[in-house]
């Protein structure tokens, strides 16, 4: 986070604007709930930041809207199963840039069996178990550590939702605007390659984002949130703000794609 960065700046704006109208809210009677605002909106911007680097104004309008909608009280799924896609996201791109360390995916492993208590979570959970597998695949050297942490996240993560009830005893009823809206959105970051990086990562030496991981990434999320769709049912709803903030990486990555053409 570097606050010379002009979009971090107005990030930070965003952040407090929406602090602000949270604590007038609470004042005037909104529950407790509200002042967790801020956090969603910080986690659609880091989400939107892992799977579009290139274009900052796609992560500020998702922190906008997202203000807006959890500020309106829109429903929200669970904030960390957003966390876990970001996560998820943020070790198949290797932003980074430097391969995890053994207390890095021992990290990983955990929080990725502590958020499945909810559906949404374990989804989430067991993306990070994946981009884990993943990013060890890429490295080309498989290293024993990975392949671990890949294991106790998944089973961790699934074994805590079965213990929690998190899964639905039959096939849930679904919100079918938010499946198939969902579903366009995995597919499109999935069939769509992404317009070369030219972001570089946060690693001392300069080199730049791998587009085949970026595209990784963006299909990994986006078969994620289309699972948690399915899975959340009537809960369905609070993935808006998510299915939206997928939608904005389409729609950049597809305007950028247009303007290399026409250079």
């Amino acid at each position: 986070m570097d606050f010379r960065r002009r979009s971090n700046q107005l990030l930070a704006l965003i952040l407090v604007v929406t602090a602000g109208i949270a604590g007038f809210l609470w004042l005037n009677d909104e529950p407790a709930e509200i002042w967790i605002s801020p956090v969603y909106v910080f986690l659609i911007w880091a989400l939107l930041r892992e799977i579009d680097p290139d274009h900052d104004w796609t992560a500020l309008a998702g922190a906008v809207a997202t203000a807006v909608w959890v500020l309106s009280g829109g429903p929200v799924t669970s904030g960390l199963a957003i966390a876990g896609l970001m996560v998820a996201a943020r070790i198949t791109t290797s932003t980074t840039g430097r391969r995890p360390l053994p207390t890095d995916l021992a990290a990983a492993a955990v929080f990725a069996i502590a958020i499945g208590f909810s559906v949404a979570g374990w989804a989430a959970g067991f993306g990070i178990a994946l981009a884990i597998y993943l990013d060890d695949r890429y490295r080309g050297d498989s290293r024993l550590a990975a392949i671990a942490a890949s294991a106790l996240a998944a089973i961790g993560t699934t074994a805590l939702a079965h213990t929690t009830g998190s899964f639905p005893e039959r096939f849930p009823d679904i919100i079918q605007a938010v499946v198939i809206a969902s579903g366009v959105a995995g597919v499109l970051l999935s069939a769509r390659d992404p317009a070369d990086p030219i972001s570089q990562v946060d690693a001392r030496h300069a080199a730049f984002l791998d587009g085949s991981r970026l595209h990784a990434s963006r299909s990994v999320v986006g078969v994620l949130v289309f699972l948690m769709a399915i899975l959340s049912g009537e809960e369905a709803d609070g993935l808006i703000v998510v299915i939206a903030a997928l939608g904005l990486a389409v729609v950049s990555n597809e305007i950028e794609l247009l303007r290399r053409r026409r250079l």
